[in-house]
């Protein structure tokens, strides 16, 4: 079993480290309020009160033992940053620090945070590219200008083959597979003879401006 220690119990670091609970994982949750660490013992494997800016904290703990390590601290940036040093000193092989700026996130790769984690940002971003684009349902980002995309196939598109549509010339837009709503049936790396199907959700690798214009193309058909 995974054992992943979580950072600051404010209300990301919560919803995190219960879900993981809840999907079998050994969690452990930190945070200095004890408030905060009594309202979550419910609902979290493991949660104490412990100051993670305090090397000997995390080693009585042994939090040096997890396999990963996610740093939530909401507001303390200090704290943060201290805490993503100490976990990679005592062996964490795998440290997530969420980010309150961009030169947080500097700061946090400096001292070794192997992940960035920008909540904030990063809903924002997906909230924005769903109101532009109405047809999609999900964004992630992914490298650089890139990002996967899932989005409910046009009726524009329903009836043609990959081929056909030819959205890696057109858009430089990859399809990494495709899944069938009423069946949850998932399709990967569909060969180019595949037809897009009523309901069909469609999970592309895309530039994110490409998404713009594939969007008008669906809508002038």
């Amino acid at each position: 079993m995974k054992r992943i220690a979580v950072i600051g119990l404010g209300n990301f670091g919560f919803y995190l480290g219960r879900e993981l609970t809840r999907q079998g994982f050994d969690v452990l949750g930190l945070d200095v309020r004890k408030e905060v660490v009594q309202h979550a013992k419910n609902d979290i494997a493991v949660a104490v009160t412990a100051d993670a800016t305090q090397k000997e904290n995390l080693l009585d703990l042994g939090v040096a033992e997890a396999d990963v390590a996610v740093v939530t601290i909401g507001t303390n940036m200090l704290a943060s940053i201290l805490s993503t040093f100490l976990l990679k000193e005592i062996g964490v092989r795998n440290v997530y620090a969420k980010a309150l700026s961009e030169e947080h996130e500097r700061i946090l790769r400096r001292v070794g945070a192997d992940q960035i984690l920008f909540p904030e940002k990063d809903l924002a971003l997906s909230l924005a590219r769903r109101l532009a684009n109405p047809n999609m349902l999900e964004y992630l980002p992914f490298i650089g200008d890139h990002g996967i995309f899932e989005v409910e196939a046009p009726p524009a598109f329903v009836g043609k083959t990959l081929r056909e549509l030819d959205l890696i010339n057109r858009f430089g837009t990859q399809v990494l597979a495709v899944r069938q709503a009423r069946s949850d049936t998932l399709t990967f790396i569909p060969k180019a003879d595949f037809v897009i199907r009523p309901a069909d959700v469609l999970i592309l690798l895309a530039p994110n401006q490409a998404m713009a214009q594939l969007n008008k193309a669906a809508q002038n058909g």
